[in-house]
């Protein structure tokens, strides 16, 4: 065996052994159904850090599948990321394991140059099964699927639901109302990153969560669009995860950090590709009217948000209501916010036709004037888009409201996030 077969050698073996580990040690997310299609490749498509390698592992040990795993981003194909590599490798795994692999899992693949072409000719050829994960600076992982078309099936992966985030806590007793709030509102101020999430120190775990936010700013931004001003972009990042669940327009943002809006615009955009944020429009027929208003943000993770927000308080209600919508997105919604004279916080669409209307309000609404305040609000925008039904997601409130036909259903947030496949608090 040469010395380039030899390195291959040793790096197929660190790999190897690192994966027998982490699928010994690591909690297992059952909750994504995914099924190998013949004649593609199965892409995990998501932020840095929310588990996509693990999914891909997870993946493997069910289909049974003898498997090469490597990730790109060792130092070895730094210089050697030619497409000859991945033929090298799976030469170098076979001659010591004396049988060919038959799956594939190519984490970080973009730093070979060409990969495309090589991952096409090897489903067409049928030879391997692939998955194909992860981001980089070179290629952003929303885009791994655009370059294998009618190639691939991709799968958007998030950070812990609540659900998940129990488990990773070894919390498996059936919990009362009191410690399902407790729970709730440390999984919002802990965040859902599987690996942050099992780190008891406070301060410990806002240094992971920090470097994340490096990570994903100095690895999928700063180097793949050579910013020259990284500050700037910090800046805007920081302002929208400090302002999460509120509106804010590219001339907002130029106003409030004194940043001309060409800039403005292009790093939101590089922060929506690097799903670090996310922008949700105003629900309008009228398209003109649409597009012009003001869109509402939120925060990949609101454990992250909380560690880069420069805000004194705790925000509680914002925290709740980005995490509904990412548990939206979870479900693969279609998401909008609805705005007339009063203003909701989503409207649920299927092929942009409204068939749900939801407000957030993290509080049991004891207030009178508050109560009155939520229902109105959201009845208003039931009669408006001829809905029959409406969801108040709240602390611990617990009703229906009926108005004429109108119902105006009231849930725990902690009952729908945990209690998501129940059909009385499923959409």
């Amino acid at each position: 065996m040469n010395s380039d077969s030899s390195k291959l050698k040793k790096i197929i073996d660190d790999w190897n052994t690192w994966t027998k580990q982490v699928t010994i040690s690591k909690f297992k997310r059952h909750d994504l159904q995914i099924n190998y299609i013949t004649n593609n490749a199965i892409a995990l498509i998501g932020a840095r850090r929310t588990g996509k390698t693990f999914y891909a592992l997870e993946i493997a040990e069910a289909l049974q599948n003898k498997f090469l795993y490597m990730n790109f981003e060792d130092p070895y194909f730094i210089e050697n990321n030619s497409v000859a590599e991945l033929d090298k490798l799976i030469e170098v795994y076979t001659e010591y394991s004396f049988k060919e692999p038959e799956l594939l899992i190519l984490d970080e693949i973009q730093n070979i140059e060409n990969w495309e072409r090589w991952v096409r000719k090897m489903i067409d050829l049928k030879k391997y099964k692939i998955i194909i994960t992860g981001s980089s600076a070179k290629l952003l992982s929303s885009e791994i699927a655009s370059s294998l078309t009618g190639r691939s099936i991709s799968y958007k992966i998030w950070p812990l639901s609540f659900l998940e985030y129990l488990k990773f806590k070894n919390i498996n007793h059936e919990l009362n109302p009191r410690e399902s709030l407790a729970y709730f509102k440390q999984y919002l101020i802990e965040g859902g990153f599987p690996e942050p999430t099992l780190i008891n120190s406070y301060t410990a775990r806002s240094l992971e969560l920090m470097q994340y936010f490096e990570d994903i700013l100095n690895k999928d931004i700063i180097r793949r669009y050579e910013i020259r001003n990284p500050k700037k972009l910090f800046l805007i990042a920081s302002y929208y995860l400090t302002n999460v669940s509120s509106h804010h327009s590219t001339h907002s943002v130029k106003k409030a950090l004194n940043i001309n809006a060409e800039t403005v615009g292009d790093y939101t955009s590089f922060l929506e590709e690097a799903f670090l944020i996310f922008s949700v429009e105003r629900y309008h027929p009228n398209l003109k009217v649409q597009t012009r208003d003001s869109k509402k943000f939120y925060a990949i993770d609101t454990g992250l948000r909380n560690i880069i927000a420069r805000s004194d308080s705790e925000d509680i209600g914002k925290l709740a209501e980005n995490a509904v919508f990412i548990e939206l997105k979870r479900r693969s919604k279609e998401i909008y916010y609805y705005k007339e004279k009063k203003e909701v916080d989503f409207i649920l669409t299927e092929n942009f036709q409204p068939k749900l209307a939801i407000q957030v309000s993290y509080s049991d609404l004891d207030d009178p004037k508050t109560y009155r305040r939520e229902v109105d609000s959201l009845m208003a925008c039931l009669v408006d888009l001829n809905l029959d039904e409406g969801f108040m997601l709240t602390k611990d409130r617990e009703e229906v409201v009926s108005c004429g036909c109108k119902k105006i259903r009231f849930i725990p947030l902690y009952k729908w996030m945990s209690e998501q496949r129940q059909q009385s608090c499923s959409f």
